[in-house]
């Protein structure tokens, strides 16, 4: 029968451990690589704790005494496994035995050594491979890379000096090696920008740039971050840092482009709220009196009723806007500047799956190739049941769609067609081609449309360069340093058109506008020279 004393010390045993389970566990299956395996011996070291608890003289010991006994417990489930497979040669005459025990810490060092080996950097790992695994001497290694024979012998030497430090070192892999981030790029600017898409389609190169974003971090640092060998990030990097999207800074990387974290936008949401709800109460209440004005324009479209009307006219003041608040940031902070691709703009992020984005894309002033019919698409995400627009390819959608704003014959061999009639943009009826949004002439659009709106349109670019200038002050606490000379004129680009869905938004919010149920084109229109 166990006495109180013994009793009270198992159930202060058991405490401690069951805070502990994680880290036995953890310390099992780094010992066995099997999960099964695993948390057999951890029961197993629990039970042993838990056994020889009365032996603990001072709490402040059990660590080490936990610990002890987990490594003990260890050694005989490795020398009873071994002992039952292992058969005894006889014939072996000598005086050296390998015991389980050792056999084990000969494989743990083998498996050090290849985790050391996997965090090199390239001339380092070169030379190390070229040397001990190709058998090369130093001097051919040296003609193979164009460096001197001392310096291979140099290389060789601080190579094993840091595999020897590297293996004594206790590293753990990082959060994204198990659980990666999420990035999702944008651009702003001219050109095809679809090799920077193009880079983005796999989570590493995205989840290198938020591992290196505040901080510059070796090779090796992102490696164990991410749970990639270096020689596989190595490319990678490569490819970065032609886009100019990651930048060195000696033996480390940084990321070199702005990324809107969910942290950044959610502490300036609270800022600019007032501010674009005031701006929408004033807008609605000036677009409601011009509203029979507008309505009373001969254009295609003008016997739509007045709730799709409502949203032509407040969007075509949004578009007005964006255009005034462009001027304003080209003279405030100049052309933007060039990137790798030969054009011009900004490549930037985010940290979270566009959960803080309006639009599904905004397609302003896409022109045909004769110059006569342009037309401008506003995907606000708060209307993607009714319009979504796509260009899959671009140069057939712009031609589809002047087509049709000039009510041409169907080209047959327009592959964009078909798809953009299913999906309710034009029409055709006995071959000619038709619009299923707002036409107007390009006299009526720049002498009637826009001097009417233009009173609304500048109340609302001021609304947006407020709220710019807001953003790039609350801007500058979330991006690195390195950063900032960035980090105003993108808050200008990103946020100047989120004002026009934060006014949109507010309308709908207050019934001033209906999102109808039908297949409705609330936000494309059309323009004919």
């Amino acid at each position: 029968m166990k006495s109180r004393g013994e009793i009270l010390e198992q159930e202060e045993a058991a405490k401690l451990l069951s805070d502990n389970l994680k880290s036995i566990f953890a310390f099992s299956l780094s010992r066995l690589y099997d999960r099964s395996e695993a948390e057999d011996l951890t029961n197993d070291i629990v039970c042993e704790v838990l056994k020889c608890a009365h032996r603990l003289k001072n709490d402040d010991a059990f660590y080490a005494f936990m610990w002890r006994i987990a490594e003990n417990t260890f050694k005989k489930r490795i020398r009873k496994s071994n002992f039952q497979t292992l058969e005894f040669d006889e014939g072996f005459v000598g005086t050296y035995w390998t015991t389980p025990e050792e056999k084990y810490l000969e494989t743990e060092e083998l498996h050090l050594l290849r985790r050391e080996l996997s965090l090199l950097s390239k001339q380092y790992r070169e030379i190390i491979v070229a040397y001990y695994f190709t058998g090369k001497s130093c001097s051919e290694i040296s003609a193979d890379l164009g460096i001197s024979t001392e310096m291979v012998k140099y290389y060789l030497f601080k190579t094993r000096k840091i595999l020897k430090e590297g293996i004594g070192m206790s590293r753990e892999f990082g959060e994204k090696s198990y659980n990666p981030g999420t990035f999702r790029m944008d651009f702003w600017g001219d050109g095809d920008n679809s090799c920077y898409w193009q880079l983005f389609k796999r989570k590493l190169p995205g989840n290198i740039l938020l591992s290196a974003y505040y901080t510059p971090v070796t090779i090796q640092e992102l490696s164990m971050e991410l749970g990639v060998a270096a020689v596989y990030l190595e490319d990678e990097i490569d490819l970065l840092m032609k886009h100019d999207i990651i930048r060195k800074i000696g033996d480390k990387y940084q990321t070199n482009i702005v990324i809107f974290t969910d942290e950044y936008e959610k502490e300036l949401a609270t800022k600019i709220k007032p501010v674009y709800e005031k701006a929408a109460e004033q807008f609605n209440e000036k677009l409601s009196n011009i509203l029979p004005t507008l309505e009373a324009l001969d254009f295609k479209g003008n016997d739509y009723n007045r709730n799709r009307l409502k949203w032509t006219f407040a969007n075509l003041a949004m578009v007005f806007a964006l255009n005034l608040s462009e001027g304003i940031g080209r003279k405030r902070f100049g052309v933007y500047p060039p990137l790798s691709n030969g054009s011009y703009g900004f490549v930037f992020g985010y940290d979270n799956d566009y959960q803080n984005h309006h639009f599904n894309g905004i397609y302003g002033y896409c022109e045909n190739n004769d110059h006569t019919a342009y037309f401008s698409v506003e995907n606000y995400r708060i209307i993607e049941k009714c319009q979504f627009w796509q260009p899959v390819i671009w140069d057939q959608s712009m031609e589809a769609m002047c087509d049709a704003i000039l009510e041409k014959t169907a080209d047959p061999n327009n592959a964009m067609l078909l798809r953009l009639i299913s999906e309710g943009f034009i029409s055709s009826h006995e071959g000619k081609l038709s619009t299923e949004f707002p036409v107007f002439s390009a006299d009526m659009m720049d002498n009637t449309i826009l001097p009417v709106l233009k009173p609304l349109a500048e109340d609302i670019c001021d609304c947006m360069i407020r709220i710019c200038d807001l953003a790039a002050q609350t801007l500058k606490n979330f991006i690195p340093k390195t950063l900032c000379s960035k980090g105003a004129q993108l808050a200008f680009i990103h946020h100047q058109m989120d004002v026009m869905a934060f006014i949109i938004e507010t309308m709908v919010d207050r019934n001033w506008l209906a999102i109808p149920e039908g297949n409705e084109k609330l936000c494309i229109f059309g323009v004919k020279r």
